[in-house]
């Protein structure tokens, strides 16, 4: 093994160093190890080599430094803010044990809440190939921004099972939501795993530009946007236009089916030439299954569009 200590995060390691020794929980403090033992292994080093230099390493100031006096400051300026601000802490302690003692309940074990599911393992096997460990931020091989690459939804799709429709998107991305709330009752400063941060990315690109022109696919489009509303930061302008689109596409072809009480042979066609662009390795049986036309129709658009450069949805 080589080692590159340049490549050794020593203000992640410092912060979880300090989960190491004093997470509140045996879990927290497992997971903090298992995260400082990756952060050693991207640079070459075993954990004990990783940890030694913190002994040497210059130390900046931290937050707690920054914010020294601070306390005593609004103590001086609101008289009893002291005392108001440690019951707020002591409320949200309170209300954060009660809600781990309810997930023990739920999942039977601390052990159970970190893990790993079916699709985190699967994904982190598939994904191993992809790992670029010059990518420190995102882990994988020309992936940036939360933007899976070709090869990276090659690799999903070979090892999981890739929701279909717009409301089985939005329930994936609800059951990832909650388990990752779950881990961080525990551990307040968990953070996924890069694997597990591939999968969530996948289900937004899937909930922004899945077509699932049904009043199920509609509602469960609109539920997104609402989530998307309260993020509490602005996305890239790209992909809201994406989302709107989508969502103006499968509206106009459900009114379109309500009132002639039948898709048409144009809103077919349209659903067959989106699915070729957006999952081209779907057979065309399976396209043309999902279209309501036949496998040859399939054929006739894969082969037009191929002519075409699969630049062009249209006619």
């Amino acid at each position: 093994m080589t080692i590159d200590a340049s490549k050794l995060d020593i203000g992640k390691l410092r912060k979880v160093r300090e989960l190491m020794d004093r997470g509140a929980t045996d879990g927290e403090q497992a997971a903090a190890r298992a995260k400082a033992e990756r952060l050693a292994s991207d640079a070459g080093m075993t954990l004990a080599q990783a940890l030694s230099t913190l002994d040497t390493a210059p130390s900046g100031p931290t937050v707690r430094d920054l914010f020294a006096g601070f306390d005593d400051w609004m103590e001086s300026r609101e008289p009893g803010y002291k005392a108001r601000a440690a019951a707020e802490r002591a409320e949200k302690e309170r209300k954060r044990l009660a809600r781990c003692q309810e997930l023990l309940r739920q999942y039977g074990s601390e052990d159970a809440v970190f893990a790993p599911t079916a699709i985190e393992k699967a994904l982190r096997v598939a994904l191993e190939p992809l790992s670029d460990p010059a990518n420190n931020l995102w882990g994988y091989q020309g992936y940036s921004l939360g933007k899976l690459t070709p090869d990276m939804w090659e690799a999903v799709r070979g090892a999981v099972r890739v929701p279909e429709t717009v409301q089985e998107a939005w329930a994936a991305y609800q059951a990832w939501e909650t388990l990752q709330d779950d881990r961080c009752a525990f551990c307040p400063d968990f953070t996924p795993e890069q694997w597990a941060e591939v999968w969530h990315d996948a289900l937004t690109h899937l909930l922004d530009n899945l077509r699932t022109p049904s009043a199920e696919g509609v509602k469960a489009r609109l539920a997104w946007m609402r989530e998307v509303a309260n993020l509490g930061h602005a996305r890239d302008m790209e992909r809201d236009i994406q989302l709107i689109d989508a969502l103006e596409g499968d509206f106009s072809a459900l009114m379109a089916s309500v009132q002639t009480g039948h898709r048409s042979t144009s809103d077919k066609s349209a659903r067959v030439r989106t699915l070729l662009q957006s999952e081209p390795d779907l057979s065309d049986r399976e396209i043309a299954r999902r279209a309501e036309v036949s496998p040859q129709t399939v054929g006739n658009w894969r082969r037009r569009l191929a002519a075409k450069g699969w630049g062009s949805l249209e006619e």
